[in-house]
């Protein structure tokens, strides 16, 4: 060991006298430095939004740039640590030492290792410069820039590891150079296989995982992130000890020229198998350490315990759409799910390619109740098993606000939707019958909900006329043609009293028997129909709504994402002073304003005198405080039945699948809730944004090649 370290310290005091080395390290960081400026510049453009998660991500190996310049520093820093021996005349008095070929192999290597780091060392500075332009308190985190420089260095370990022994294998310094730089292009380019060629990788899944595997983007992507994978470090590993093996084979067998091939051969190759089985066994053992300070990447003990007890086989189908700036949020589920994974064997993981299969679309829009633009301009997590199904759109796992992602609450959202597919116990919800309902089998009638309610893990069944079942975990009351008489209505009050739940969807003005009953609870049938002509559909006293949702959250999800439609709709409004709370869950835009002639076959271009003003409450959520009974209002059961549940892809019924959830209790299962990541935004004037730039792209290079300069011209005086 005391060999390999002399010959390290000696191989790097020849890194920092050469000239080479010093030119090499001047455009390292005039690269750098123009890497993190362009970096620094979208932090401070209030134009942009603040990037998602670890603020350098880009910096570490997210552009072409960076793999570029490093493949060819890795090449040139590595290219004479055995050709230029042999250049000049030096190496027969080392390889003839009382040193064994393995050793000078590992001393070169380490001294090569250690002058990479110290190139890195000087970047330190831009740390520094962020910490000082941050806001106070809300400075980078450390985590994902400490593993970002680990990465780097275990990066660099495998690429020098290469550079060796390509530099072992060559004759000359160039010939060296190119071979490394060959060498490492190649592996760089077969991590991009898997995205250059989804139709042939889809047919051979076990070699899509190898690539997957070997990819150091994907590598370096964690490590800029926060997370330091076992599996990551075990490939650099055995590419950096397969590489040295063969380097020490082929400097060992120099003597005897004709084992010169079958020994680098069979050294690396039983390397190369030693290392193939350690990333085997860390494969089946994955080990994922998160560094990010907010725990972004560490599952929720009540998320861990859910994917342990799950006991049916779980299929998840990741549909990947939309823009390219909605790839950080994608990254954050591919995270999620590879944990569920890790935690439950039983859920496998599949793609749907939208560019090779784009006929699916549609129907699987349909299948899982999302709106086929939602569907593919954002893409979605579909999960299956068996007969029930469930979907979460991407954009339903995050806050966005002014374009920017303030929170991600995809592991709450994701394992709920695991939990609804996989639960062995599912809520029955009873639809009531014998009052002119529409039967639940009829396509004109309710079987679109029905089939929907189905697909999130309900029972659905029809309750005739009585006291309410014990087996029901909510009753809906859709479109009576008949009121409830007086025994009826006290089986439904009765069911409110012992904390039941109620939906009731009403159609057209006529007397329901249940609106003593309903504002009791905070929701009051006004008799006025909500028209709002500037957002008609077409159709009269039809119109369409893309913000007007309350928060709530049954509701909440919809604003500005999912466009409902509502067809001649009453009025519903919270009752002030309830024993609970009431909430508006859909209304008319502020221009809209109920009519109190309902026998309009269209709207009027203007108010009625006792209209009421907009906006206008057509939905209502309502929580009693005493018994903990729920109720639902909608104005407009038309809009649920036959094909009026078609329109806008059917994003009405999806409103009423989400109160449903709400009503039986399904929402936010886990309690999760939203994890923030870091965000950091700078506010930068133009003589700041000046200051950086000559220090880090100009000023920073320029110290070092003159303190080097400095340094040479010193030793030449000394000799």
């Amino acid at each position: 060991m005391t060999r390999v370290l002399a010959l390290a310290r000696r191989e790097a005091a020849a890194y920092v006298a050469s000239p080479l080395a010093l030119v090499i390290a001047a455009l390292f960081l005039v690269v750098q430095g123009f890497s993190f400026y362009a970096v620094l510049r979208v932090l401070a453009d209030p134009r942009s939004p603040a990037p998602y998660g670890a603020v350098l991500r880009t910096h570490f190996g997210g552009t072409f740039l960076y793999w570029s310049f490093l493949l060819f520093v890795a090449a040139a820093l590595s290219m004479r640590l055995v050709a230029d021996e042999r250049h000049k005349g030096t190496w027969e008095a080392l390889r003839t030492a009382p040193v064994g070929g393995a050793t000078i192999v590992c001393g070169k290597w380490l001294g090569a290792l250690a002058y990479y780091a110290l190139l890195w060392a000087p970047t330190l500075v831009y740390v520094a410069v962020l910490r000082a332009l941050a806001p106070p308190g809300a400075g980078p985190d450390a985590g994902p820039i400490a593993t970002a420089y680990f990465g780097v260095l275990v990066c660099g370990a495998s690429f020098l590891a290469v550079g060796l022994c390509a530099s072992a294998l060559a004759d000359s310094q160039v010939a060296a150079a190119v071979l490394a730089f060959v060498a490492l292009v190649v592996w760089l380019l077969l991590g991009l296989v898997p995205e250059l060629s989804p139709s042939a990788m889809a047919r051979h899944p076990a070699w899509a995982a190898v690539l997957r595997a070997i990819d150091v983007r994907r590598h370096m992507d964690d490590f800029a992130r926060g997370i330091v994978d076992l599996r990551h470090v075990l490939v650099h590993a055995g590419v950096a000890f397969a590489a040295l093996v063969a380097a020490a084979a082929v400097v060992g067998a120099e003597r005897h020229p004709r084992r010169l091939a079958a020994s680098a051969a069979l050294g690396a190759a039983l390397a190369a198998l030693a290392a193939l089985l350690a990333n085997v066994l860390a494969a089946r053992h994955p080990v994922r350490l998160d560094a990010t300070r907010a725990q972004v990447y560490t599952l929720d003990a009540k998320t861990r315990r859910v994917l342990g007890e799950l006991r049916r086989p779980v299929k998840a189908l990741v549909v990947r759409a939309g823009e390219p700036q909605l790839r950080p949020l994608y990254d954050e589920v591919d995270e999620l799910l590879a944990a569920f994974r890790a935690a439950a064997p039983l859920l496998t993981v599949d793609e749907i390619d939208p560019a090779v299969a784009p006929g699916r679309l549609a129907e699987l829009a349909e299948d899982y109740s999302l709106a086929p633009d939602e569907l593919s301009g954002g893409g979605a997590v579909l999960f299956v098993s068996g007969d029930r199904r469930r979907g979460v759109a991407l954009l339903d796992m995050a806050d966005v606000r002014e374009a920017r992602v303030v929170s991600f609450r995809g592991e709450e959202e994701l394992a709920a939707a695991l939990l609804d597919v996989s639960e062995d116990e599912r809520p029955e919800i009873c639809f009531t019958a014998g009052h002119g309902e529409p039967t639940l089998d009829d396509d004109a009638g309710l079987a679109p909900v029905a089939r929907a309610l189905a697909g999130d893990a309900y029972r659905v069944s029809e309750m005739p006329p009585g006291p309410v079942p014990a087996r029901c975990a909510a009753v809906v009351v859709a479109a009576p043609k008949r009121p409830f008489g007086a025994g009826d209505a006290a089986a439904l009050d009765d069911l409110l009293e012992r904390g039941g739940r109620l939906m009731v969807l009403v159609d057209d003005f006529a007397p329901t028997g249940l609106e003593r009953l309903l504002e009791r609870r905070g929701v009051r049938l006004a008799a006025a129909v909500a028209v709002d002509p500037a957002f008609e559909t077409g159709a009269p006293l039809t119109w369409a709504t893309f913000l007007g949702y309350g928060d709530h959250p049954i509701a909440a999800a919809f604003s500005g994402r999912r466009a409902t439609v509502w067809i001649k709709p009453r009025a519903v409004e919270p009752v002030a002073g309830a024993d609970g709370a009431a909430w508006p869950l859909v209304r008319t835009s502020p221009a809209g304003w109920g009519e109190r002639d309902v026998t309009l076959a269209r709207a009027p271009e203007k108010p009625g005198a006792d209209a009421i003003p907009g906006p206008v409450s057509i939905a209502v959520a309502a929580e009693d405080a005493r018994t903990g009974a729920r109720v639902v209002a909608f104005g407009s059961a038309r809009s649920f039945i036959g094909a009026g549940a078609g329109e806008q892809g059917g994003a009405d019924v999806a409103l009423l699948a989400s109160s449903s959830a709400w009503l039986t209790g399904r929402t936010k299962l886990l309690g999760v809730g939203p994890k923030t990541p870091e965000q950091l935004r700078l506010v930068l004037g133009a003589a700041q944004e000046e200051r950086v730039f000559w220090l880090c792209v100009l000023g920073l290079p320029l110290g070092v090649a003159l303190l080097g300069a400095g340094r040479l011209a010193l030793r030449r005086r000394g000799t």
